[in-house]
């Protein structure tokens, strides 16, 4: 089972890990790490490869961060490898789509960033 990692400017991240928890109880090799308001790129960078360290068991990790070109995706994008999966643009129906996946190994990373837009509706919309 690849690990996972939730990555965000401020506390995004630890939310997202405690509410997907709600859902689907613990779960292994899954963490977050917050950027912290004055924290240099090189920590954090670092803290990432620390954590990367803690969740993977050999199989690989996937790193979910918040923001496309923000400082927690920069701070990745070295760290890509065929171990290393980065995806932007964090939502709540992407994490737990994930966590369910890879209960069957399912990494398919087109078809979670589908699903996970298709996620995004206007209610309004649909109640007229």
């Amino acid at each position: 089972m690849k690990g996972i990692i939730l990555l965000s400017h401020g506390p995004l991240a630890k939310g997202m890990y405690e509410t997907s928890g709600w859902f689907i109880g613990e779960s292994e090799q899954y963490g977050y790490l917050c950027l912290e308001n004055q924290e240099s790129p090189e920590s954090y960078k670092k803290r990432i490869e620390d954590k990367i360290a803690e969740v993977d068991t050999g199989e690989g990790v996937v790193l979910i961060v918040d923001l496309l070109g923000g400082t927690p995706c920069l701070c990745c994008t070295g760290l890509v490898s065929d171990k290393v999966q980065v995806i932007a643009g964090m939502n709540l129906a992407m994490v737990l789509q994930l966590l369910c996946n890879r209960l069957s190994d399912n990494y398919d990373y087109d078809e979670l960033i589908e699903a996970s837009r298709e996620a995004i509706m206007n209610v309004n919309s649909m109640i007229e």
